[in-house]
């Protein structure tokens, strides 16, 4: 996939579950805002793929410059491509003088009522970027200063990033003009944290980049080890004047090792040459496998940074996807979701929980204190089996075995500790 692809997708992803948390709870429709009678024909599809590898930088020199031009038509092709990617749903885009008009609908595939997150947007062109001028979430207006702050985030992380560098918004025509860098997408996420939690994040990063590299073997890295590790260190740093939080040190430690876990490098946009901080990854493995691993440290940043209802969102989400032609939906990975939130839930949450944490890191964790045991959990279920066994995530049945794997995990001795 194409660095434009990944971009793009990301850029769409992110915006979705920003909102999602919110949508999940009050702001669905019964009814689509964009119409889902109309699929993309093989003829367009194929020529969404093409457009966007002809896209891709090859062979281009850092800096140098790119424009991409695209009619109304094609903006919509484009946008309903990059949305099959990451769900169902449809987009809808009006290219007009004074801007565009941007109207999406998401289903969420596991609700059983069929619902849908609408999202209406109006864009003012003229600047260098265009400008969110209203959005509209169900139907209802989202708060100003809501819209501009997930604006302002936005566009300075594309600033930091150097990688959308103007887009001209015409009648049936837009231009976008973006600039090839080598590490735009470790700039970009980097541009999406506040300085002060980006220089804690790093902190972190370096922490654990200098522990596996005193620790070479054995190749895979065990993650209870890496949490002890870093969790310590934010402890250390909670320590150093009473007005430190030791809660923001957890969140940033647990960002860190969540990028860590999944192999990616947090940029520092101060640094000039970026490949020379390249971070060299070592697997890292929960009960040993990788694949849990990543599902915990990934629903505990969510949870650390949007709450539990966003993590647990994400993670039924791909376990719903997997069950429809992935590696199919798996209990066990569900286990790690909700005990990565869990965790994080625990270290990021009230001060004296953030402590307690911090000081059972300091004594080391196992995999026991983290996650339970798996060896009965379903697993590699696809959609039929799924429906078979527990026909959707709102019968009784699917409600149980997750009842199940809450009181696995309130079992554990790091949780026994917090109840006490």
């Amino acid at each position: 996939m194409s660095l434009l692809i990944k971009v793009m997708s990301w850029l769409l992803t992110l915006t979705l579950l920003g909102l999602a948390a919110l949508v999940v709870l009050v702001f669905l429709d019964s009814r689509p805002l964009v119409p889902e009678d109309r699929t993309l024909s093989t003829a367009e599809q194929a020529w969404a793929r093409e457009w966007l590898v002809a896209a891709k930088p090859q062979g281009l020199r850092d800096g140098e410059r790119i424009t991409l031009t695209l009619s109304e038509r094609e903006a919509n092709i484009i946008g309903n491509y990059l949305i099959d990617k990451v769900g169902q749903g449809r987009v809808d885009v009006r290219l007009t003088a004074e801007g565009a008009q941007v109207a999406a609908s998401l289903g969420l595939p596991w609700d059983p009522e069929q619902r849908f997150m609408n999202l209406d947007l109006s864009l003012a062109g003229g600047e260098r970027l265009p400008r969110i001028e209203q959005a509209r979430l169900a139907g209802l207006p989202l708060p100003e200063n809501l819209v501009q702050t997930i604006a302002e985030r936005l566009v300075n992380a594309l600033d930091q990033a150097h990688l959308l560098h103007h887009v001209d918004l015409q009648p049936d025509l837009a231009l976008l003009t973006y600039e090839w860098h080598r590490d735009a997408l470790a700039n970009l996420g980097s541009g999406l944290v506040s300085a002060d939690e980006r220089d804690r994040i790093l902190t972190y990063q370096n922490v654990l980049v200098r522990y596996a590299a005193a620790h070479p073997k054995p190749p895979t890295i065990v993650l209870a080890d890496l949490l002890s590790v870093v969790l310590s260190a934010a402890q250390d740093a909670s320590q150093g004047t009473s007005q430190s939080d030791p809660a923001a040190e957890s969140r940033a430690a647990i960002l860190a090792l969540a990028a860590y876990t999944n192999q990616q490098h947090i940029r520092d946009p101060g640094q000039p040459d970026a490949r020379s901080a390249r971070t060299r990854f070592r697997p890292v493995a929960l009960l040993g496998r990788r694949d849990l691993a990543q599902h915990f440290m990934t629903s505990a940043a969510l949870a650390a940074q949007g709450g539990t209802a966003l993590s647990d969102l994400v993670g039924l989400y791909k376990e719903i996807a997997d069950s429809r032609g992935g590696s199919g939906f798996s209990f066990a990975d569900l286990a790690a979701d909700r005990a990565g939130t869990r965790f994080a839930n625990l270290a990021t949450g009230k001060r004296q929980d953030a402590q307690a944490v911090q000081a059972a890191a300091r004594e080391g964790f196992t995999a026991d204190d983290l996650m339970p045991a798996i060896d009965r959990l379903p697993e590699g279920m696809n959609a039929a089996a799924f429906a078979a066994a527990f026909q959707d995530t709102k019968s009784p049945a699917y409600r149980s075995a997750v009842a199940a794997i809450e009181r696995d995990i309130d079992a554990l001795r790091l949780f026994q500790k917090a109840t006490r």
